[in-house]
This record gives C-alpha cells, sequence and structure tokens, in this order.
C-alpha cells in the first residue's frame, strides 16, 4: 500500500461532526495530529543522534551547536506541518499568492518564508565557516589573534551580504528599487537611529583600526574585564567577576580607554608601605629588594626599584616598583608581594607603624585675681 492509496483510506474513512457552525472531520484532526507529533518526535530524536555524530566532531562553538539544532528542528517540523496540511486537503494555494507590494514585485507567503530561510542559512554558514576558517586555516599562519579575529568577523559579515543578495534576487526584489526603501531609512537614521549607526560604524572601527582585540585586559569608564567578543553595534567585556558586560561601541572611541595589553603586556606595579623611624633604613631597602628578588612572578628585566618617596607623619613611605608580564595576573601577584613584604619584615623586625599622635598635657596656668572687685 502506498502513500497515495493510504491517504484515500483515511478520507474515505471521514466522520465529521458539527461544533456550532464549523463542521469538523474528526479523522483529519487526529491524522494532523498524529503527524505533527511524530514530527516532533523525528526532529528530537534526529538532532540527538546528528548532535552526537555529526556537530560534536565539528569546530562549533555551543551557542552555534545550539542554533544547528534548532535550525534542524524546525525544517524537520515545518516539513511534518506541510505533510499534514496536505493529507486534510487543506488549500495552500493561499500560500502563494501575492500580497505585499515591493517596487515593482509583488511578495507572496512563500517568498516571504523562502526569504527568510535563505538569510537564516548564510547567517548560519557563516558561523561556521568562520570558526572552521580559524579553527583550520589561519592557525597554519604566523599572525597574531587579534588579525584573526577580524578576518574571521570579514568572513562572516561578507557571507551574510552574499547571502542577503542572493535572498533578494530569489524573491524577485529588484537591489535598484530598494534605493527608495534606503532613503527612508536614511531619514529615520538622522531622527531616531543615530545612536546605532553611530555604535555601527564605531564597530567598524575597531575592527579595522584595532585600538582594542579580543582577550584584551581594558578598563572603560568604571568597568574592567576582558574583552570577549566585538560586534557591529557592542562590544562584550568580561569582568573580574566572572560577569558579561555589553558596552557600545562608541564608548571606545569616544571616552577614554586604558588598554593594559595594547602593544607590550609588560605593566608595572607599585606598591606602597610605611616603615618606623626607628627602622634601620637600609635593612628596609634590603628587605625590599629580597622581596622582588625571590618572587618567581616578578620581571627580572626591567630592574625592580625601591624608593624613599616621602616622610610621613608616622613612618617613612616606601615604594616597590616591580614589572609583572601580564596584566591579567595583576591582583593575585600584588597580595603575593603584600603577603611576602609582610613576612619579610616580621624576619627582619622592621615595624610598619599605625597612626599615631601624641597628646602633652600641661599643667593650667594661673589666672589673674582681682580680690578688690570679689
Amino acid at each position: 500500500m502506498n502513500w497515495s492509496e493510504i491517504k484515500d483510506f483515511f478520507q474515505n474513512s471521514s466522520y465529521q461532526v458539527h461544533i456550532g457552525k464549523v463542521l469538523i472531520d474528526v479523522v483529519d484532526v487526529v491524522l494532523f495530529v498524529c503527524i505533527i507529533t511524530l514530527a516532533i518526535i523525528l526532529a528530537k530524536v534526529v538532532t540527538k543522534i546528528l548532535g552526537r555524530r555529526v556537530l560534536s566532531r565539528l569546530p562549533l562553538t555551543e551557542s552555534v551547536g545550539r542554533r544547528s539544532k534548532r535550525i534542524i528542528q524546525l525544517i524537520i517540523f515545518f516539513t511534518g506541518l506541510f505533510i499534514a496540511l496536505d493529507v486534510v486537503n487543506v488549500n495552500l494555494n493561499i500560500l502563494s499568492k501575492p500580497f505585499l507590494p515591493i517596487g515593482e514585485t509583488t511578495l507572496s507567503i512563500v517568498h516571504i518564508v523562502t526569504f527568510f530561510i535563505i538569510i537564516s542559512l548564510s547567517v548560519y554558514l557563516s558561523k561556521i565557516l568562520s570558526n572552521v576558517l580559524m579553527s583550520k586555516g589561519l592557525t597554519q599562519l604566523q599572525i597574531d589573534q587579534g588579525t584573526k579575529y577580524v578576518l574571521k568577523r570579514v568572513t562572516e559579515y561578507a557571507l551574510i551580504t552574499i547571502g542577503g543578495i542572493i535572498a533578494f534576487q530569489t524573491v524577485g526584489i529588484n537591489l535598484s528599487g530598494l534605493a527608495v526603501i534606503f532613503g527612508l531609512l536614511s531619514v529615520g537614521i538622522g531622527f531616531g537611529l543615530q545612536n546605532i549607526a553611530s555604535n555601527f560604524i564605531s564597530g567598524v572601527i575597531l575592527l579595522f583600526e584595532r585600538p582594542i582585540q579580543v582577550g584584551d585586559r581594558i578598563t572603560v569608564g568604571d568597568t574592567q574585564g576582558d574583552v570577549e567578543e566585538i560586534n557591529i553595534r557592542a562590544t562584550t567585556i568580561r569582568s573580574l567577576d566572572n560577569i558579561s558586560i555589553i558596552v557600545p561601541n562608541t564608548e571606545f572611541v569616544e571616552a577614554r580607554v586604558t588598554n593594559w595589553s595594547h602593544g607590550d603586556l609588560k605593566v608595572r606595579m607599585r606598591i606602597t608601605v610605611g616603615v618606623s623611624y626607628n627602622s634601620d633604613l637600609d635593612n628596609v631597602l634590603a628587605a625590599l629588594r629580597e622581596v622582588a628578588d625571590e618572587s618567581p612572578n616578578i620581571l627580572k628585566t626591567p630592574a625592580s626599584e625601591v624608593l624613599l618617596m616621602e616622610f610621613g607623619d608616622s613612618s617613612w613611605n616606601m615604594e616597590l616598583r616591580l614589572w609583572i608580564a601580564d596584566p591579567k595576573d595583576y591582583y593575585r601577584i600584588l597580595s603575593e608581594t603584600n603577603c611576602a613584604i609582610v613576612r619579610k619584615f616580621r624576619a627582619r623586625n622592621i615595624e610598619i607603624p599605625f597612626p599615631q599622635r601624641d597628646v602633652h598635657v600641661r599643667s593650667p596656668l594661673p589666672l589673674p585675681f582681682d580680690s578688690a572687685k570679689n
């Protein structure tokens, strides 16, 4: 028994009931629900198998892998939906009926669905191909990570642009006819989309001028963290507390940004510590030098410095200047060095004083006393 015979069997076995003024074919409803249920189950099974045997072997990020499974599920579901509609004899010609005029072309629901399918596939394929480019192609070239990221982004945007052109041509829209729409969009940009346009231009500047790169430790405003992703509209920063912060691109172009990793990763660290005036100054200088020399995390070149910066109210204020290899280790090395200073000072009997004031109490002065007036 082939598919057409099964279809005719169920159509000839129909049982119709009236619900109000609507005539419902019970067999059609049951068939529709069964096919949709099977499509949902099949979508879950297929994506699970593909996830284990195919997608897990591809160089995909976790988000792209999830998006791939979702696209496969939607394809299977809509395929089952069209089969179910065909089985219950729903007229699908309405989907191809033009109703939306754009320029010289009038679009139907089929055109719109086709357009978005092509755009979605182009975005999806751009993610996959750019990840393959990063993991397979660019690893063989001796270029820095920032350049690799720029090439990845340019590849993504180029493929999405090509997909958009193909989508317009497929549905029959003449790109020259979109000039009016782009003109209206330019008016909208002039009034209400200025921030989006400025963020877009700033994103292009960040990608090609590269004042910041993925992996840099930066400080912008009150935010300090590592650059995770540079997009067209905004940049994602992973803070020191492992919080993703979305910063508009205009802040990196218009505001002051501190890039701890730009050019040279070496960073100088300044540690200020006060010692008692009763301490042996040469002993203090030697102790701080030993702290710098004994630490494996402090660079030997450039050399560390120990300076007597000022005479405070209760102490000599010393400053230990160190160089470290990576700004991402700044706070960890700072804590380790402070602990080493405390231990070294205790071993050498060097006192770290606390602020103190001496109060001298004097006996009261005699007051003049006029006995005549009393």
